[in-house]
């Protein structure tokens, strides 16, 4: 059993339930694909989120915790989902390192160091958009016209972000050494590079933050959701109230324009389903729906029957309610920037979306609109907070799903489960600042992309594994049968589409070739994004044959066991393991006052149930088991 309190309340799950919206900074929508976005919350996200934070709060366990007791020939399905979770950290943490040292490079020097095209990391194709140099063009990296020539051109934020910043290499394979900043005074008197020890930085946080269990952590990240919301709106104020209203207003109804002709009566079939596809792109990157993190929400939050019928649907509304707040807060700056530099055409849609906006278009915003520095300090700072709530998140999950698997295993442990998590942290912590050095390397940008594209390629496939066994688990406890039909009905069905839409995404991009920045990564790169991708469903046969191999007994016992689980022992109403009843007790126990050794009373009168305190849904999960409590 998990806790035996909630070590998170729900107004800590509200606010610590912002954490998916760093995405939102990166990967923007509009229109309808906006309006795609909140129709697949509702019916694609709602039954999955419910199953899988029910179940954690209920057995008080993780996602591998759960399915080894129920389902343990679905025990793998838990750990791949770990390692995907542990992939993902490994790309994100540099991310969110660049996005802190933004913070603290937009605060050194004024004018912004990133504008102008007279720097040292500075090429002949750079366009100081600043200057209104004649130029035309689709996007901040295209190509223009000089003297009759075509030319690749970029913006001076983009070359400053890959060269001066990056100092990017021509190719994913040329990794020669880590980038050393001297594009300030006080950067050049460091002389070493800066991006590992701000990587080993971000963990030793993170590790901080985490080490000392849930309880801790779910007061810092308490603390650290408002602060992530105040920063964001603040930066939003200042954009809606200095800048002119009417450009931003012009954008935001140009970006938010729902053309619902185009659904009604398409076209193109492709464009219609490119635009519904953006929305749920943006939905399953952010959301962590069909990953290891619900379960664990669900765990935290308690067994109360309030946390643990309500807390997927604060979990739903929050996320409705601040993903689109990155982009409100963009909007304003965005748009006077789009109006100021029209005639280049410069800013299109290209400009709008991925890492892109992050370090090219918003640099160039608060450039060429004089934006005070602290406000494009907030607005980094305010993605790093956010990114820095995932990772903590995230590592909670994993970290809380190993030591329940160790202490479940190894019963000396269960007693020093506090220590234990500290140094399963410690060691965690201490693997992924060694694999992440990597992606602080010249060449780190390209492997934090093949990273990127190589975690999500066959997410279909644990997409609709993880439904099936979840399902089963669900409909193995005595929950209501209304609910258990209609909500395990709508998960299959959500599921099917979810797993149908990864697929599609799937086909689509399986002949493109991986590339960024110009540069097309080899064939020996592209055979290790394969292998990548298939790293967390090895887990999958290992982890059924592991369970299989702890259990002992015949050959048809163990068949059982895999596919039912173990027997658990029927619990009281509070969830508790009650001690066996002595078979016919004194009869004077309970009507006079008799006292043990340890001064408590044999049988008290406090222990009986009550009709009030009763709660059908932690009834024994076998019905032979059962007794009314009333």
């Amino acid at each position: 059993m998990g806790e035996t309190f909630a070590q998170w309340n729900l107004v800590q799950l509200a606010f610590i339930a912002v954490f998916p919206a760093y995405i939102a900074y990166i990967r923007v929508v509009n229109g309808m694909a906006l309006v795609s976005l909140y129709v697949y919350l509702f019916v694609l996200c709602m039954p999955a989120m419910f199953i899988q934070m029910k179940l954690g709060g209920y057995n008080q366990k993780g996602i591998v915790g759960l399915l080894s007791q129920h389902l343990p020939i679905s025990k793998g399905v838990g750990v791949a989902l770990l390692i995907d979770l542990f992939l993902t950290c490994l790309y994100v943490a540099p991310l969110v390192c660049h996005f802190g040292m933004y913070a603290i490079i937009s605060m050194i020097e004024q004018p912004y160091v990133w504008s102008g095209c007279d720097n040292t990391w500075n090429t002949e194709y750079c366009v100081d958009i600043h200057q209104k140099a004649q130029v035309t063009g689709i996007n901040s990296e295209t190509t223009y016209l000089v003297n009759g020539v075509n030319q690749k051109k970029t913006t001076p934020e983009l070359e400053f972000f890959h060269n001066g910043y990056l100092e990017l290499s021509n190719s994913i394979d040329n990794v020669t050494g880590f980038p050393v900043w001297n594009f300030t005074t006080q950067l050049q008197n460091v002389g070493v590079s800066l991006l590992p020890v701000t990587l080993a930085v971000l963990w030793i946080l993170v590790f901080l933050f985490t080490a000392f269990g849930a309880r801790v952590s779910g007061w810092i990240l308490f603390v650290l959701g408002p602060t992530f919301v105040a920063m964001l709106l603040a930066v939003l104020g200042y954009g809606y109230n200095s800048l002119d209203s009417e450009h931003s207003n012009n954008f935001l109804l140009s970006f938010y324009n729902l053309d619902f002709k185009g659904f009604l009566q398409p076209v193109d079939t492709r464009v219609l389903v490119n635009t519904v596809s953006e929305g749920f792109d943006l939905l399953m990157n952010s959301l962590p729906v069909w990953t290891a993190i619900p379960v664990t929400l669900g765990k935290f939050t308690g067994q109360g029957k309030i946390s643990r019928n309500l807390g997927w649907l604060l979990v739903i509304v929050t996320f409705a309610l601040v993903i689109q707040v990155p982009q409100l807060a963009m909007a304003p700056y965005i748009g006077n920037l789009e109006a100021k530099i029209k005639d280049l055409k410069v800013l299109k849609e290209g400009s709008y979306n991925g890492i892109q906006l992050v370090f090219s278009t918003m640099p160039a915003a608060f450039a060429e609109l004089e934006i005070p520095p602290v406000y494009a300090l907030l607005f980094y700072l305010s993605l790093f907070i956010c990114g820095f709530m995932f990772l903590c998140v995230a590592m909670l999950t994993i970290v809380d799903n190993i030591v329940d698997s160790l202490t479940t295993r190894f019963a000396k442990l269960h007693d020093r489960k506090h220590c234990c998590t500290f140094v399963t942290t410690f060691f965690l912590m201490v693997a992924v600042i060694c694999l992440g050095l990597l992606m602080t390397t010249r060449a780190g940008f390209y492997y934090i992309i093949l990273l990127d594209q190589s975690v999500t390629r066959l997410r279909f496939i644990t997409v609709f594994i993880l439904a099936v066994s979840v399902i089963i688990v669900y409909v193995k406890h005595t929950f209501s049968i209304v609910e258990r039909i209609l909500i395990s009905i709508w998960c299959i069905l959500a599921a099917t589409a979810t797993a149908g839409f990864w697929l599609y995404s799937f086909i689509m991009y399986l002949g493109y070739p991986l590339k960024y920045n110009g540069h097309e990564y080899s064939k020996v790169f592209d055979l290790v994004s394969w292998i990548i991708s298939a790293i967390p469903y090895i887990a999958i046969p290992a982890a059924a044959m592991h369970s299989c191999g702890l259990y002992e007994g015949s050959c048809k016992e163990r068949m059982k066991y895999m596919f039912c689980g173990s027997q658990e022992e029927p619990r009281d109403y509070q969830g508790y393991y009650p001690a066996p009843e002595p078979s016919a007790p004194p009869a004077y126990s309970y009507n006079t006052n008799s006292y043990g050794r340890n001064g408590s009373m044999l049988y008290p009168m406090d222990d009986i149930h009550n009709k009030n305190g009763y709660d059908p849904e932690m009834e024994p999960l076998d019905t032979r088991l059962r007794s009314s409590r009333i």
